[in-house]
């Protein structure tokens, strides 16, 4: 189990822990702070456990450059990374009063982290525990940053080899990082089902011995509940108030509808995962003592009478002695007269 807190917020990641609910903010803040503070409202509405906010500048991240290989997909509404990134990056003014309304709504705030030279500014807000992104996985000056810090680690694995995890985290432990997650996760935008290969999430538990939950990328609520009931112990989804605005993100987050149905959904399943002891449960007593078989007396029996299959029969309700015993009362005799329609007990057998 990991422990995080900030502030008067905190949370349980990990094995027999609620799964932690991550609402990623990533660009459909849309560098508006009121359009930010609406979505972490809408998140702490829709029963998430935390907010995740991405701090970065174009700097953080590229160079200008007019070489192809910075071109990017129009499908980002950009021309190359730098414009992309300097569309979509957070205001850092923006981080404090988003942080302070998280926890005035009970979400924990926390913040990936893209480049070493802004870890004055997080450890200067309080972050608690630092996410690093699936690009960033191979960023080892950043992950030797960022474990010094001490600090919880959630890490997620998209496009990575399981080579490659387990050199990123040699490199947190060698840093002397705080306890780490790993997230399973499909680098594509929006991610197709086929391509999620949930079935991840327990290799690379097996593999590194380490909470896993599932960083999705897909539309709608269902791969997320998919992954909880396979092992998931967190849940990122990027999250909008409205898929059909022009930022880059929306077109593939979860809108408040989605959002709603995929917490409780995933809650829902929880519940229903009990604890697995195959035992009668309270909400089935009435069910078995009405519709269970038992033995009653299908005809009066006289005391001395035999029981017999004439006299006996294997009906419900549940009241009288269990079915197993029909056979061994057959021939024996009625200790007490017993009247049609009785329920048998063993008082009644002499």
């Amino acid at each position: 189990m990991i422990n995080v807190q900030y502030q008067s917020t905190s949370a349980v990641i990990g094995e027999g822990a609620p799964a932690f609910l991550i609402a990623e903010v990533s660009a459909n803040h849309d560098q508006d702070l009121d359009q930010a503070l609406e979505l972490v409202k809408l998140a702490a509405e829709a029963g998430f456990s935390a907010i995740k906010l991405q701090t970065y500048s174009p700097e953080s991240l590229t160079i200008r450059s007019v070489h192809p290989t910075f071109r990017v997909d129009p499908v980002w509404g950009a021309r190359d990374l730098y414009e992309l990134y300097s569309k979509t990056a957070m205001p850092m003014e923006f981080h404090r009063p988003i942080f302070d309304r998280s926890v005035e709504l009970g979400l924990l705030p926390f913040t990936t982290l893209y480049d070493p030279r802004d870890l004055d500014f997080t450890e200067a807000l309080g972050n608690c525990v630092y996410k690093i992104a699936s690009f960033e996985l191979v960023h080892i000056p950043l992950l030797k940053a960022v474990a010094q810090t001490k600090k919880p680690v959630i890490l997620s694995t998209g496009m990575a080899t399981l080579a490659e995890v387990e050199e990123a985290l040699d490199v947190l432990a060698s840093g002397g990082a705080g306890p780490i997650v790993l997230l399973h996760c499909c680098s594509s935008y929006p991610s197709e089902p086929d391509q999620v290969n949930l079935a991840a999430i327990d290799t690379m538990k097996r593999a590194f011995g380490l909470p896993v939950g599932f960083s999705d990328h897909t539309v709608g609520p269902h791969i997320p509940l998919a992954a909880v009931m396979l092992g998931a112990c967190a849940i990122e989804k990027h999250i909008t108030n409205d898929p059909n605005r022009s930022g880059p993100d929306h077109r593939f987050s979860a809108a408040p509808d989605v959002m709603r149905d995929m917490v409780r959904m995933i809650r829902d399943a929880e519940a229903a995962r009990g604890d697995g002891r195959k035992i009668m449960r309270s909400s089935e007593r009435v069910n078995r003592d009405v519709g269970r078989r038992s033995l009653y007396a299908r005809a009066d029996i006289a005391v001395g009478e035999a029981f017999t299959d004439r006299n006996v029969a294997v009906v419900r309700p549940g009241g009288g002695l269990h079915p197993r015993h029909y056979e061994s009362i057959l021939g024996k005799r009625a200790r007490r007269a017993v009247v049609v329609g009785g329920p048998l007990s063993w008082d009644d057998i002499a």
